[in-house]
């Protein structure tokens, strides 16, 4: 018996075919800036050069508002150029490290201490050489197209219902790339703390401010997986109703040629 209902376990699962996420969408944080081009730009995080930086420590804060109350598989992130000074490019970052956590810092409350900012799933998403491009098209004016992709070798599952989304940079060596699209504004999702030294990677403090690079991620919606005990549960009654129904056909084999039924086909 446990051999039959691990086997009808088995095609029950099989049937089922659960999936952890579902097709992958892209969200924009800031969310009123999907089709707007921000009101500002700024050279951070990805183009800085000698002699006036020669790396940089960035964090960016976005607000668990623009990303729904589901948790979400982050893939990628991308940026676009500033729609009047961005430009077309192509470089490759010598060393740069991202991290993606959860923060309980709202924006425009980031400390510019930056480990005071950091949440307890700090997770690397990149680490090494960083190839950028973008081909600077879309409008004039902008809104460009979000053509500046990194796409993550390490995925980040967030939950928008345990805070806040937070972006970490350090960009160790630096390089060439474009003005980005930025917003600056009080009260909306992001905001910044950024060090302004020329030398700045490793310095644990930076300057705060209300801008914020306009963003977008690739995610997948997660989708909940089954419990396996009600999958098992399932199986069972399929096995039980399988067993029932073999009695049943014993019943009218032995009505048929007039044998009386035994006390083993009635149990």
């Amino acid at each position: 018996m446990i051999k039959r209902l691990f086997i009808v376990s088995t095609i029950v699962l099989l049937t089922f075919r659960w999936s952890p996420i579902a097709t992958a969408i892209t969200i924009v944080s800031p969310s009123t800036n999907q089709s707007v081009e921000g009101n500002s730009n700024n050279i951070f995080l990805f183009d800085i050069a000698p002699p006036g930086f020669v790396s940089q420590r960035y964090e960016q804060v976005y607000g668990e508002s623009d990303f729904g109350s589901s948790p979400l598989l982050i893939t990628g992130l991308a940026f676009r150029p500033d729609g009047t000074f961005g430009a077309a490019f192509l470089t490759t970052l010598g060393n740069v490290s991202i991290f993606l956590m959860t923060t309980t810092t709202a924006p425009d409350a980031l400390s510019p201490i930056f480990a005071n900012n950091e949440g307890a799933d700090k997770t690397l998403v990149h680490s090494g050489s960083l190839s950028l491009s973008s081909a600077d098209i879309g409008p004039a004016g902008g809104p460009k197209a979000f053509d500046i992709i990194i796409n993550l070798t390490t995925s980040f599952l967030y939950n928008p219902a345990s805070g806040n989304l937070l972006l970490e940079v350090q960009n160790f060596s630096g390089s060439s790339t474009t003005v980005f699209d930025a917003e600056n504004t009080f009260g909306d999702p992001v905001s910044r703390v950024v060090t302004l030294n020329v030398n700045g990677v490793n310095d644990t403090t930076g300057n705060t401010d209300t801008l914020g690079l306009v963003t977008e991620f690739l995610v997948a919606p997660v989708i909940s997986e089954p419990p396996s005990i009600a999958l098992f549960g399932s199986a069972a009654l399929v096995f039980a109703a399988m067993r029932r129904r073999r009695r049943i056909l014993s019943l009218m084999g032995r009505a048929r040629v007039g044998l009386r039924p035994s006390g083993a086909d009635l149990r």
